[in-house]
């Protein structure tokens, strides 16, 4: 095949959409590439990455023209991205003040840093760049010095230990990977102007030095403890406990809007969440992977303003302790804590909830949902330990309000919605990684006869050998069946005896 037959457009086209290895082999052997990645029809998507695969020079024919108009830029850096050519190319886009770039992500993965330091050097020419993400697995000997009048959103993570520093009047957002010490010194000079803060702790060991940074205007915290190989998980989390005696920390937070804490290994205790007990002014909360004692409820409690609260992973421990949030909104909750929310007053302003089971008897969980939360529109039933049983929703149409209802991440029970009463005012259905048979289709138009959207997502549907002579619900013919509802089967199989229906 000639590819230099086809014209610029289909070309484009092409290079688009094929992969990597296969844009190699077709950029060899046409002659118009160097044309075609400089023209106004190619990168659709206002992306250009400079990477090279193998040996061949992607990069190879990227005029300053194409990098000065692109508004996304990454630059994977390895042993041929240090060529006279695209050094040049950069110098001459980068230094003029002409680029027109506003997102930038440098990805050092190799010793060849010239490149790197570069593009660096020449961002306070970038006068549109307000994203930077620069992530390296290289020792910086001299460090990285970042200077932008106007840089908003910075990304940063360094896996050997190198030395940044910010000047950024604009800052507003930063990302930030903590494992050395340097990370909570460069936090600490900025930390002030922050608005929202993402700090992923490697090691437990400088988790403490978060509570001597002034955070006065901060209103989105996200804290996650990772993966530290080197702590022991039998070893009590008493060491990680922050001391605040002038109360200089619990001052700068009363702006905080937005708390996330992820604590994956298990090291925080309660006395770490009571440093936040002054952010009266919170309204979302996520606390993940923490026992749920009695004084963690009442801590809770406490943030009355909260209309969003997330406690996925968490294990409660105290069964006589409620959760009072007559504000909540949204509930995110984990395995075995309903009964945190059941048995008090109704939660009538919750309309959103994303709800996990253990439990094998399942016929009563909507039931007592519909009780706690009785203007629920929005119910998310995932992860369950056990399938979905054929009775989980004799009481769905108690939820009178519901109008979206999803079902994600487990196996269900076929007779799921032949066994479920009508449910008139719902909406949406979503279906999304299950693996059930095909005749869940079957009753799906009669008993939610007003859908508007049935999505079918990454599902497995089959049929039982033993029923192949039955006849079974198609795709297609579940279209014709609800005429007014728009049904999306992406990635979604029907495995029959004889065929498969995607």
């Amino acid at each position: 095949m000639n590819l230099n037959s086809f014209p610029n457009e289909v070309l484009c086209y092409i290079f688009d959409y094929l992969p990597w290895k296969d844009r190699q082999r077709v950029s060899l052997v046409c002659s118009r590439w160097n044309g075609i990645i400089n023209s106004v029809h190619y990168l659709r998507r206002q992306k250009l990455v400079l990477y090279n695969y193998g040996k061949a020079k992607f990069f190879s024919g990227v005029g300053v023209q194409l990098l000065c108009r692109q508004k996304s830029i990454e630059f994977y850096s390895n042993a041929m991205l240090d060529t006279e050519e695209l050094l040049d190319t950069i110098v001459k886009s980068f230094s003029t003040g002409s680029a027109e770039v506003q997102s930038l992500s440098l990805y050092l993965r190799s010793e060849h840093k010239v490149a790197f330091g570069l593009v660096v050097a020449n961002i306070p020419n970038l006068l549109h760049l307000t994203e930077l993400k620069i992530s390296a697995n290289e020792a910086l000997t001299n460090g990285v010095q970042i200077d932008s009048a106007c840089l908003e959103k910075v990304n940063i993570s360094f896996y050997q230990n190198s030395l940044c520093r910010l000047n950024t009047p604009r800052l507003h957002t930063l990302h930030l990977t903590v494992r050395y010490r340097s990370e909570m010194d460069l936090l600490s000079t900025v930390s002030a102007q922050l608005i929202e803060l993402k700090v992923s702790f490697i090691s437990k060991d400088h988790v403490a030095q978060l509570f001597g940074c002034d955070f006065s205007s901060l209103k989105v915290l996200n804290i996650l403890l990772k993966n530290d190989k080197y702590i022991s998980y039998s070893v009590s989390p008493v060491h990680l406990r922050p001391l605040d005696r002038t109360g200089v920390f619990a001052r700068s937070i009363v702006r905080l809007e937005t708390l996330r804490i992820a604590d994956i290994c298990s090291i925080f205790d309660f006395e770490f969440l009571q440093m936040f007990s002054h952010a009266k002014a919170l309204k979302s909360l996520t606390i993940n992977y923490f026992k749920l004692i009695g004084d963690v409820s009442e801590l809770i409690n406490g943030f009355k303003q909260l209309t969003y609260l997330n406690l996925e992973g968490c294990q409660r421990m105290d069964a006589t302790k409620k959760l009072d949030l007559p504000g909540l909104q949204t509930l995110v909750m984990p395995y075995k804590q309903l009964a945190l929310f059941t048995g008090g007053s109704p939660m009538t302003m919750l309309t959103t909830l994303y709800y996990n089971n253990t439990a094998k008897d399942q016929t009563n969980f909507v039931k007592q949902i519909a009780t706690a939360f009785t203007n629920l529109t929005f119910l998310c039933l995932q992860y369950f330990d056990n399938e979905l049983d054929s009775n989980a929703f004799l009481h769905l149409n108690l939820l009178t309000k519901l109008r979206v209802l999803v079902i994600e991440n487990m196996s269900v029970s076929s007779q799921i919605y032949a066994n479920c009463p009508t449910v008139p005012q719902l909406e949406r259905l979503v279906m999304d990684t299950i693996v059930t048979e095909v005749s869940i289709l079957d009753t799906v138009p009669a008993r939610f006869p007003s859908l508007q959207t049935f999505v079918i997502s990454n599902c497995f549907l089959y049929l039982i050998p033993t029923d192949s002579a039955k006849r079974y619900m198609t795709f297609d013919e579940l279209r014709r069946q609800m005429p007014c509802c728009r049904i999306s089967t992406k990635d979604s199989t029907i495995f029959t005896n004889n065929v498969k229906q995607s």
